[in-house]
């Protein structure tokens, strides 16, 4: 096989924001959906995996309704109808699938992608954040990096155990305690008091809440910071050791720190690579 070494291409249709690119067995795509965008539903003619970068989005089949946050995972089989609304924020998410050509690289992993599976995981969202960091390298070397990415991924979904299971709708509470943690840069409010105001018992908070966010109320807030510091790196020139601040960081060596497990890359590189595509 010809392994294309061209860089990814950008541009906006409908309103969606998409960089997309071939690399060796794989096609990466990033979207960026606007503020409370909707998709029909619609059955896709191939399988994929669908990482949430940031924002929120809820995406409903026809036995099941997926609320997803950022670091939410998706695998999608082929023709596995549903429809999908973006929340207020809008929302940025990374798709990978096979070519056509290539679909017996699922043969060996049959879990991987064939049936509906939706999780959270810290490790397999870094997976994403790194292939968009690849999708903007803009070299010779991007799409070998990224295949070696996407493989990568491939084989780690295909040792989660569990298939696919109906999922419940969370309480309606649920979306006011996200409303209260989305003001984390810079500050944080205590657990028990996010339980008063929503009106459930701390305790009751923090199992539903992994429940359905996959994640503790504290990971889940430290994500949103590092989501919130990437956004700043790519659009303002605020110094690295002030977003850390911002972002509740003790120092910047801390903030780096988390900054690299959280995409591939430390503060410096990553805005030099989303402003170099």
């Amino acid at each position: 096989m010809n392994v294309s070494t061209a860089p990814a291409r950008a541009w906006v249709e409908d309103g969606v924001r998409v960089t997309s690119g071939e690399a060796g067995a794989f096609v990466i795509d990033e979207l960026a959906f606007p503020d409370s965008h909707r998709l029909p539903a619609f059955e896709p003619p191939q399988g994929y995996v669908v990482i949430v970068l940031e924002g929120e989005l809820t995406k409903t089949f026809r036995t099941a309704t997926y609320d997803l946050a950022p670091a939410s995972v998706v695998t999608m089989p082929a023709g596995e109808r549903h429809a999908t609304q973006f929340g207020r924020r809008g929302a940025r998410v990374l798709i990978v699938r096979p070519r056509p050509s290539e679909q017996h690289l699922l043969e060996p992993c049959p879990g991987a992608v064939r049936e509906l599976r939706r999780f959270s995981d810290g490790a397999t969202a870094a997976l994403g954040w790194r292939l968009s960091v690849e999708l903007r390298a803009c070299d010779a070397a991007w799409p070998l990096a990224a295949e070696g990415l996407a493989l990568e991924l491939i084989a780690a979904l295909s040792r989660r155990p569990g298939g696919a299971r109906r999922a419940r709708r969370p309480p309606a509470w649920l979306a006011s305690v996200d409303e209260l943690l989305l003001p984390g840069p810079g500050g944080q409010t205590a657990l028990g008091e996010i339980a008063a105001a929503v009106g459930v018992h701390p305790a009751h908070l923090a199992r539903v809440f992994k429940e359905h966010r996959g994640m503790t109320v504290g990971a889940y807030v430290r994500r949103l910071r590092l989501d919130w510091a990437a956004a700043q790196l790519r659009s303002s020139d605020l110094p690295i050791a002030t977003l850390a601040a911002r972002a509740g960081f003790a120092d910047q060596s801390h903030f780096t720190r988390a900054f690299k497990c959280h995409t591939g890359l430390t503060p410096g590189c990553f805005r030099e690579q989303m402003r170099g595509h």
